[in-house]
């Protein structure tokens, strides 16, 4: 970030060393006023703002100042009516997050696209999907739900497992909407050697954030959430270790909000769902969005749990490459496509046929 002035300039990165040799991550949440992501002389940190580094939530300062005692990717939680163009940092590295104003609109879409499973001869596949979704009229956000990428978890190289997603974040750049992810059991990098810093969930939290989190739009609370069991191999659970977090995330919304939930394994086949129901009661769940079975469904566990088909299909089998690919179930690949007016929200499966 650059800084106008050079007292200012050197106390920041004197706070970024302490930050990295300490393993604590400092910084502020401000208004970008001319929203060129910078903090200019003149702009104001904002108080009040929620951030987490995945363990805790806390409340920015008077001055939007926060700190966390680890060394985990930090992420902030714009309320309504405020949005960022880059919602998490990694740890100790110039931690400023640029939030700017933004209409808080009552009739929105947004697509939900699942187990892409990006490999080299798919790649021009998921151009196309990214040249869709930049033609598609009032999407606000895409969703990835999980399985990214074909396998990371057969990669032993950590420059190959590096390779991988950055193939995938940069075909993904292109989306001229946000973009949110989701990591799914074939993100997870298990072939590694434990010390490795990529190892099973490393490579997605360093390359792509954090594996739960959650963002405000248009009244509406976002929850993403991890269904993969902290060891390797990975198997459908979720790790307890998120519902200290999103007992302190929901404790800041009313509880009349609407909630929508993401995740890659729909959620009533992991071991712990009882207790994230526990986590959620008293709030207003109106759907899960998931995906994992390459399959197109939906069942009322709780509340409606939609699984979405796989925008892949089966596409390593050779058919999908010409989207003629099909899913599990017969169902032809694509995406879910969501559409909330005012407190709700409705979804169709969409078949992805470019230039059809």
């Amino acid at each position: 970030m650059k800084w106008k002035n050079g007292c200012l300039s050197m106390l920041f990165w004197i706070l970024c060393a302490s930050a990295i040799a300490f393993g604590a991550s400092q910084g502020v949440v401000f208004e970008d006023a001319n929203r060129n992501g910078v903090l200019d002389l003149g702009e104001k940190g904002i108080a009040g703002i929620p951030i987490s580094d995945g363990a805790s939530v806390s409340l920015t300062g008077p001055r939007g100042t926060f700190e966390f005692p680890s060394n985990r990717p930090v992420f902030v939680s714009p309320p309504n009516g405020w949005w960022t163009d880059r919602f998490w940092l990694p740890p100790g590295k110039g931690l400023h997050f640029a939030l700017y104003r933004i209409d808080v609109p009552t009739h929105f879409r947004f697509i939900q696209v699942t187990d892409i499973h990006l490999m080299p001869k798919a790649e021009g596949n998921l151009r196309q999907f990214v040249d869709f979704a930049n033609a598609s009229a009032d999407i606000a956000f895409v969703v990835a739900t999980g399985d990214l990428l074909m396998a990371a978890g057969s990669l032993a190289e950590h420059d190959q497992v590096e390779a991988a997603f950055g193939e995938y974040i940069d075909i993904m750049s292109h989306l001229e909407v946000p973009l949110f992810n989701v990591l799914g059991n074939n993100d997870c990098a298990c072939k590694l050697p434990r010390d490795d810093p990529y190892w099973h969930k490393g490579a997605y939290r360093a390359l792509l954030g954090p594996t739960w989190y959650s963002f405000n739009y248009g009244g509406w609370h976002f929850v993403v959430l991890d269904t993969n069991h902290p060891g390797c191999p990975t198997w459908e659970s979720l790790p307890q270790e998120q519902f200290d977090w999103l007992l302190q995330d929901l404790a800041l919304i009313p509880p009349d909000t609407p909630l929508v939930l993401f995740s890659h394994v729909p959620l009533f086949l992991c071991q712990h769902f009882k207790e994230l129901l526990q986590v959620l009661s008293g709030h207003r769940v109106k759907v899960a969005a998931s995906g994992h079975l390459h399959v197109t469904a939906e069942f009322n566990v709780k509340f409606p749990q939609v699984i979405a088909g796989a925008l892949s299909g089966r596409w390593w089998k050779g058919g999908g490459l010409s989207w003629e690919g099909r899913n599990m179930d017969g169902s032809p690949q694509g995406y879910e496509l969501f559409e909330v007016e005012g407190g709700d929200i409705h979804w169709e499966y969409v078949a992805f046929r470019p230039g059809r």
